[in-house]
């Protein structure tokens, strides 16, 4: 028995397959979506979300230590979602892009394999040449893909390393930020 089939544990025990009307058949906004799960298993996927809704969901085996976990289905992209807790809240998967919420912090995935990482006011972003750029409230850092080039900007000064030397000064009050 290999290793990962005596780690494994059941964490799903049903997927339910659910339509989700918004609207009357007059058009009218109901206050809660009458959901409908289809006969034959198959849903067309409505271009107004607002209006009609598919979506997949999957009841957690334990709900002690897993949760139960909702798959939209939309036409421009795929939401997964479910309740916060210790580990993953939500996902996005769009063509060029998968977004993910993770204990209150955001991490997207482009695909040009950047990559951001929003956390209570900072953002980190990794571009596809391997640049990272750090982004505060207080400071602006910045390394270069080659790891050569190295800058730091806050609101009195400037600071850089590069293959020429170093470069520190004070920055003048009507400088750009």
């Amino acid at each position: 028995m290999s290793k990962i089939a005596k780690t494994a544990q059941r964490v799903w025990k049903s997927a339910q397959l659910y339509i989700g009307f918004h609207t009357d058949q007059n058009g009218n906004v109901r206050e809660h979506p009458k959901v409908w799960p289809p006969k034959n298993g198959k849903a067309s996927i409505h271009p107004d979300e607002g209006k009609q809704e598919v979506f997949l969901q999957l009841a957690a085996d334990d709900k002690t230590h897993g949760r139960d976990v909702q798959i939209k289905l939309r036409p421009d992209q795929i939401v997964v979602r479910r309740d916060e807790g210790f580990a993953w809240e939500g996902i996005i998967v769009r063509e060029d892009e998968i977004a993910v919420r993770v204990n209150g912090v955001r991490i997207r995935i482009k695909h040009d394999g950047s990559i951001s990482h929003e956390d209570a006011g900072a953002t980190t972003y990794i571009e596809g040449d391997g640049a990272v750029l750090k982004k505060t409230e207080f400071v602006d850092a910045l390394m270069s893909g080659d790891g050569v080039e190295l800058s730091r900007r806050t609101d009195d000064s400037i600071a850089a390393i590069t293959e020429d030397g170093v470069i520190a000064k004070a920055r003048d009050q009507d400088d750009d930020p």
